[in-house]
């Protein structure tokens, strides 16, 4: 059955593919498709810190059926008493990964066949501290070195490293700092290679585009805007290509895959397919897609018919909540990375499965011995850093880009930037009248309507209160010419960027809180 799917076909398809032909597989259970789960893969991640287990785990891609990354998103601490279904990973206490605040250990691991865990890249961890952790992990299958490339969406960076993880080769985007030229992000997500090393970027969760390097990463070109037209975006999240160089893109929010040639140019869309969380073109030339609302994979072919699908949600083993990015060895094991259910799964195909319901994955060329050198890793955290400009003193708002909407007691509305979830009452978040600040040495507090937060420049991240997971998370850092403060609670983050001239301070806040981004430049008169 090859159909190119209506918005009404496809809400009918989608609701009965649990029962129909599209989800059998004969002989086994329609819930894996061609597959047989691996129970306990991975095993206990046994580097964790004791009463620590893995958290939301942002991605997942297997170089060698015997060495599998996984991206995840720090360790979460476990409650004292643990429910009877509990299954050893987070969603099973049906709340999702991303909710607790995180601890950034152990953030890139690689596993064997068995799910044990071989290596962990900790001297890199604090790449991810104060943001969310890794957001997708990959390789190009045109590497013969077979580097590893990262994509952290908060930092709004991509980082490649050597294939052993001892050195950084590589960093795209400015840390700390959004932006839609060559050399910014806001918040990427993905990333697609050409065979002589090009690659294109999609970027991402604020900006509405695609971004496109050469081999050596400079940077080339980009296409998109935010809307629901061709060539426009509200999500892109993933990005693959096919071998007539053909690039597609997940346009999540918008429910769509975008087609384009390699210079951006628009080709086609693929309508009706319910946030396409992950896409990837397999060595067969298929196009295969999580839905993240259906929790389904999806196989189509390059012209957007829908050919075959199946899944089922749940946490229970077998079943998914979430899958952010999948992948699969040369073997035929499928490797899924959940997001909200805090886990990875293998699954390995089951005897007799029609081979053409198999996902099979572009191979990697095979690796040759790397000569390339590049940053060192720490053998510490962050050095220390301190002094810089002096921003002690009372400050009166001025003037507030966007500004407050009126009549709202300063919490402002979406009318007049205002920003809701739980960050609505944090320091800065509506632009308030009048702040106090008190720095000594690389000590600095922050008072507005008598509440104060602390922060220490010596770019680590402490809790206030200590100890509890879901406590405001602060870290500050200060680069010679502007004071930057941190904050995070959960999946939740904000940054606030403190400049002064004369009697005049300026703040600029980035904030995400509730799925929603938000920008505001304040600026302050010193009055005391």
């Amino acid at each position: 059955m090859r159909v190119r799917l209506t918005a009404l076909l496809a809400a009918s398809i989608l609701v009965t593919l649990s029962a129909g032909a599209f989800m059998q597989e004969k002989g086994g259970d329609d819930r894996t498709g061609p597959y047989d789960v691996v129970t306990g893969w991975p095993q206990p991640l046994t580097f964790a810190k004791p009463g620590y287990i893995w958290g939301s785990t942002g991605g997942i891609f297997a170089e060698t059926p015997n060495r599998i990354f996984i991206a995840n998103r720090g360790e979460l601490k476990l409650p004292s008493t643990l429910a009877p279904a509990f299954t050893g990973f987070w969603g099973s206490f049906g709340e999702q990964a991303t909710t607790p605040t995180p601890e950034f250990r152990n953030c890139l691991v690689v596993v064997d066949h068995e799910g044990k865990a071989i290596e962990s890249w900790t001297q890199w961890d604090y790449l991810f501290e104060d943001g969310r952790g890794p957001h997708s992990v990959l390789m190009s299958p045109y590497d013969p070195d077979h580097n590893v490339w990262v994509v952290d969406d908060i930092h709004h960076q991509i980082f490649t490293f050597t294939n052993d993880g001892k050195q950084l080769l590589m960093t795209l985007g400015t840390r700390y700092e959004a932006g839609s030229d060559g050399s910014h992000f806001k918040r990427p997500t993905d990333i697609a290679w050409l065979p002589d090393g090009t690659f294109f970027i999609s970027d991402g969760y604020g900006n509405t585009r695609v971004a496109k390097f050469d081999k050596n990463g400079k940077f080339l070109m980009t296409w998109g805007t935010r809307g629901t037209g061709p060539s426009q975006f509200n999500t892109p999240h993933s990005i693959t290509i096919d071998r007539s160089r053909r690039v597609y893109v997940s346009d999540r929010a918008n429910n769509r895959i975008q087609v384009f040639d390699e210079n951006g140019t628009y080709l086609d869309a693929f309508p009706n397919i319910q946030q396409p969380y992950n896409i990837r073109i397999s060595d067969d030339q298929f196009l295969w897609v999580f839905s993240g609302p259906l929790d389904k994979m999806l196989k189509y072919d390059l012209q957007g018919h829908l050919l075959y699908a199946w899944g089922t949600h749940g946490t229970t083993p077998g079943l998914f909540w979430a899958v952010h990015e999948f992948g699969a060895d040369t073997e035929g094991n499928l490797y899924t990375a959940e997001v909200f259910g805090g886990r990875s799964q293998k699954f390995r195909p089951r005897p007799g499965a029609d081979p053409a319901h198999v996902y099979k994955p572009q191979p990697l060329v095979p690796r040759a011995a790397s000569t390339q050198t590049g940053i060192a890793a720490p053998t510490n955290d962050l050095p220390s850093k301190g002094g810089g400009a002096t921003f002690n003193g009372t400050w009166t708002l001025a003037k507030a880009e966007p500004p407050v909407a009126a009549g709202r007691g300063g919490r402002g509305g979406p009318g007049g930037g205002g920003i809701a979830g739980p960050y609505a009452d944090t320091l800065f978040a509506q632009a308030p009248a009048a702040v106090t600040i008190t720095q000594t040495g690389s000590a600095v507090s922050v008072e507005v309507g008598g509440k104060v937060a602390s922060y220490t420049i010596d770019g680590k991240t402490k809790a206030t209160p200590a100890g509890d997971v879901n406590a405001l998370k602060t870290r500050a850092h200060w680069d010679g010419a502007t004071l930057h403060l941190h904050f995070k609670q959960g999946m939740n983050w904000g940054r606030d960027m403190l400049t002064v001239s004369g009697s005049t301070l300026t703040i600029v806040r980035d904030l995400e809180s509730g799925g929603q981004s938000t920008t505001r430049t304040m600026t302050y008169s010193k009055t005391s």
